[in-house]
């Protein structure tokens, strides 16, 4: 089993949040299978969550706001993240790594990968506003943009995950801070989540899970 390398990245808030989820990422892949073609370097729950019929209204281009599944297509993998476009470091830097993880992959396994962001800040993230985000790092029709002012749905969506977020008090002139979980998710066609990569997770160990995790529902599409 490869050690999880996560860069030593300083970012107020989630900082200690990274260095938990690190320590846990090391306890738990640790007590995986010897089988290598199954290990996983990210972090493995057990049980793993679940998003059940979750399902979150798309902003992008294809599909103009209508609910998409929030699971991988037939034998692919759908990876999801909760962040929002004002982030200054922590949501551009995963984006960018994600970016440079799927370029690793050959045509035939990265068009079996979709890409959603789910924006915590609907209120400042339009649709639009979070297309021409998700459009500096990758092409049209490889993500989705995923956006409710349903509060109650948004913290479904948290819970499925494990996640939380929370918004700040505005200041005078209106802006506030927001808080998120810092993880990238992998969820297979049946909504399970496979694995999740913490922030700082080196694109390289992001692209070997892929890897083995989309050979593994080739081999195994039942499973």
């Amino acid at each position: 089993m490869e050690v999880l390398r996560i860069r030593s990245l300083t970012f107020g808030r989630v900082l200690v949040p990274i260095l938990l989820v690190a320590a846990l990422a090391v306890i738990v892949t640790g007590c995986g299978s010897d089988d290598s073609s199954t290990e996983l370097n990210g972090i493995t729950r057990v049980p793993p969550a679940k998003t059940g019929n979750l399902s979150l209204p798309d902003y992008s281009p294809q599909s103009g706001g209508k609910k998409v599944a929030v699971r991988g297509n037939e034998d692919g993998l759908m990876l999801v993240y909760f962040g929002y476009t004002s982030c200054p470091d922590v949501c551009p830097t995963t984006l960018a790594d994600l970016r440079n993880a799927l370029a690793e992959l050959d045509p035939a396994q990265r068009e079996r990968v979709q890409v959603s962001m789910v924006t915590v800040d609907p209120d400042r993230d339009t649709g639009r506003v979070l297309n021409g985000y998700l459009a500096h790092f990758f092409e049209p029709g490889e993500y989705h943009s995923l956006r409710t002012t349903d509060q109650a749905l948004l913290n479904r969506a948290d819970e499925a995950f494990g996640a939380s977020h929370k918004l700040g008090k505005p200041d005078a002139d209106g802006n506030y801070d927001v808080s998120h979980t810092a993880l990238l998710y992998a969820v297979d066609p049946k909504g399970t989540v496979e694995v999740e990569w913490p922030f700082g997770t080196d694109a390289d160990v992001i692209a070997d899970d892929l890897k083995t995790l989309l050979d593994n529902n080739s081999q195994n599409p039942d499973a």
